[in-house]
């Protein structure tokens, strides 16, 4: 079981590092499928409006759906306190993309005990984060904002959640 784990928090951190590389034709890598981690993910903002320059607060919550325990890689998610990297999607009212202006996480070495979180069957797991600092929202406006967990560590993406900047 820990292989299957060390493996999977590999290839999430190759998932991470692909957007550095070219993508070439022989690339061929064995990533498991979202599926294989059974957690639910879903953002819950802290508050209906947020000011202007103020920080950006929600919840992140991961949820355990089956009665037993799970391990998965925090690195590269909210779950790592605020070093994580580019793993949400905002966009504006028109569709556009917010950037991604914070600092990119980087992993030395390979993945630790200490890089692995366990959520015990039917358990939560909740973080709150602020996001202000990691994208540009500097701009009076109504956006979309959702974790792209397939995108970056495997673990599931969640539904869009709407804040509002006043």
């Amino acid at each position: 079981m820990r292989n299957i784990i060390l493996a999977f928090c590999l290839s999430s951190i190759l998932i991470s590092c692909q957007g550095n590389n070219a993508a070439t034709a022989e690339t061929n890598l064995a990533i498991p499928a979202p599926q294989d981690i059974p957690l639910n993910v879903s953002l819950n903002m802290t508050q209906a409006n947020y000011q202007l320059g103020q920080p950006i607060t929600l919840r992140f919550v991961l949820k355990n759906n089956t009665p037993e325990t799970v391990t998965f890689c925090k690195l590269n998610s909210p779950a790592n306190d605020q070093h994580w990297s580019n793993c949400f999607e905002i966009k504006d009212a028109k569709g556009a993309n917010i950037s991604f202006i914070g600092k990119i996480a980087t992993s030395k070495g390979p993945v630790e005990d200490k890089d692995l979180i366990s959520i015990e069957g039917n358990g939560i797991r909740l973080y709150t984060i602020d996001i202000r600092p990691m994208y540009a929202l500097n701009q009076v406006g109504t956006y979309k904002i959702r974790f792209i967990g397939d995108q970056i560590n495997l673990l599931a993406n969640s539904l869009p959640a709407r804040l509002i900047i006043k």
